[in-house]
């Protein structure tokens, strides 16, 4: 049964300040979650608390919210070693190290985005010329939150960037950088709990497999207050969550070359 919910002609624009490319300034929105009371209310009721902000809040964001672009990839399958780049996990469980900045950079695509971790072994390979080039627009650092914002099935993922090594992302993936970095971890635990993925989804536009968030639409998203020790500690617990991945990684990649690389008496 369809879900019923009658707005007023006010309720159902939305302006953006950046209109990018094939959208106007002013929008009429018609995409059925924009309008159901769960959206709705997912984002009025944290509206309403005392202390709440928004995500684009301008003294809390470091730049402006914005997606990558579209890498021009330097991995071949046929050449073994354009695979490799900086602080990957090879095929030893070792991290590749970054020879002298020679080294082929991280390219992460909205599949290495998962539920609260960054699983680098998706991830592909750009060169260090092509990183540089593009590194204004598409760089993450450490503590960037990664929202991915288009496609069916990975649209809402969030995770955050805790790698020492350099990485692109690509034009299917948000990056939203604050300045307390604290801040960014708690923000990114709230976008994956309920209230934070209906507020997500609420913004979502398009159809049939062709659906996005807008950088715009992201900024427009409520958190829920926290005193400062929550928020380092729902963020903390975050951090520690994701880094287990990294290690099962590196641990599953040794155990895995250690039958490669016939290390195993028989």
């Amino acid at each position: 049964m369809a879900l019923i919910a009658t707005r007023g002609p006010e309720e159902c624009i939305l302006e953006l300040k950046n209109p990018e490319e094939g959208l106007f300034k002013t929008n009429h929105i018609f995409e059925p979650e924009f309008h159901q009371d769960k959206y709705v209310s997912a984002c009025t009721s944290v509206k309403a608390l005392q202390g709440a902000f928004r995500i684009g809040d301008d003294k809390l964001l470091a730049r402006e919210i914005g997606r990558g672009v579209q890498p021009e990839y330097a991995d071949d399958d046929n050449d073994p070693e354009s695979l490799k780049f900086e602080g990957m996990i090879d095929d030893r469980g070792e991290v590749v190290a970054d020879s002298g900045g020679s080294s082929n950079v991280c390219a992460l695509t909205s599949a290495c985005i998962r539920f609260g971790f960054i699983d680098t072994g998706l991830a592909r390979s750009v060169t260090r010329k092509f990183y540089e080039r593009v590194k204004h627009r598409a760089s993450v650092k450490k503590n960037d939150v990664l929202v991915n914002s288009t496609g069916d099935g990975t649209i809402g993922r969030v995770a955050v960037y805790d790698f020492d090594f350099p990485a692109v992302v690509d034009g299917h993936v948000a990056i939203v950088r604050f300045r307390d970095s604290a801040l960014a971890w708690y923000v990114a635990a709230y976008l994956l709990s309920k209230n934070g993925q209906l507020q997500l989804y609420r913004y979502i536009n398009g159809s049939s497999g062709q659906v996005e968030i807008y950088p715009q639409d992201i900024e427009r998203v409520w958190i829920k207050p926290a005193v400062p020790d929550v928020v380092k500690e729902v963020g903390a617990k975050l951090k520690k969550a994701a880094a287990r991945h990294r290690q099962f990684a590196e641990s599953m990649q040794k155990a895995l070359a250690t039958i490669s690389h016939d290390e195993l008496a028989v």
